[in-house]
C-alpha cells in the first residue's frame, strides 16, 4: 500500500511541476510578445523620425525576401543540378569500382593458382630433400657379420672333422691279438652286434 500511495504522490507532484512549467512558459510568451510590440513600436518611431513609413519598410523586406527567395531557388537549381551530375559520376564511379573488383578477383584467382601451383612443387622439392638418402654401409657391415659367422661356424666344426689318425676301412675286419676278428664301429654302419 506504502508504494502505491508514494506512486500517487509522485504522479500528483510531477503533475503539479509539469502545470508550473506550462504557466511559466505561458507568461514568458507573453512578456515576449509585448516585449517585441515595444521595440516595435520604437524602431517605427526612430523610422518615423528618419522619413522611413512603415510602408516603405514593408516593400523594402519584400525586395529582400524576393532576392533571398531567387537566391535560394537558384542555389537549390544548382544543387540539384549538382547533385543530379554528382549522381552521374557516381553511377560512372560504380560501374569502374565493379569493373576494378572484377578484375581484381579474376587476378586473384590467377595468382592464387600459381601460387598453390607453387606451394606444390615447392613441397614436392623439400619432401625430396628431407628424404635420407639410402645407407650402404649397414648392408655392408651385415655382409661382413655374415662372412664373420660363417667363418667362426666354418672353423669351430672343423677341428671335428680333422682326422688325426687314419681310421681302418669300414671292409677290413680287425684282428684281435688274440686272434678273434670283430668289426670296427665304422663297420658295423648302426648294426648292433651280438657280440660285446
Amino acid at each position: 500500500m506504502d508504494e502505491v500511495d508514494a506512486m500517487a504522490r509522485a504522479g500528483e507532484s510531477v503533475g503539479k511541476a509539469v502545470r508550473a512549467v506550462r504557466r511559466s512558459a505561458v507568461r514568458a510568451g507573453q512578456a515576449g510578445a509585448d516585449k517585441a510590440v515595444v521595440l516595435a513600436e520604437r524602431a517605427e518611431g526612430k523610422l518615423a523620425e528618419r522619413g522611413v513609413t512603415t510602408d516603405h519598410l514593408r516593400a523594402v523586406v519584400a525586395d529582400k525576401a524576393g532576392v533571398l527567395v531567387e537566391r535560394a531557388e537558384a542555389a537549390e537549381k544548382s544543387t540539384r543540378k549538382t547533385r543530379k551530375q554528382l549522381a552521374k559520376r557516381a553511377k560512372g564511379v560504380r560501374k569502374d569500382v565493379v569493373k576494378a573488383t572484377e578484375r581484381a578477383r579474376k587476378e586473384a584467382r590467377s595468382r592464387a593458382k600459381d601460387v598453390r601451383k607453387a606451394a606444390k612443387q615447392a613441397r614436392k622439392e623439400f619432401s625430396v630433400g628431407q628424404q635420407p638418402k639410402s645407407r650402404r654401409w649397414p648392408w655392408v657391415v651385415g655382409i661382413l657379420v655374415a662372412g664373420a659367422a660363417a667363418a667362426y661356424v666354418a672353423l669351430t666344426r672343423r677341428p671335428q672333422e680333422v682326422h688325426l689318425e687314419e681310421e681302418p676301412l669300414a671292409s677290413e675286419p680287425e684282428t684281435s691279438p688274440n686272434g678273434v676278428a670283430h668289426e670296427t664301429p665304422a663297420a658295423r654302419n648302426g648294426r648292433v652286434s651280438d657280440r660285446t
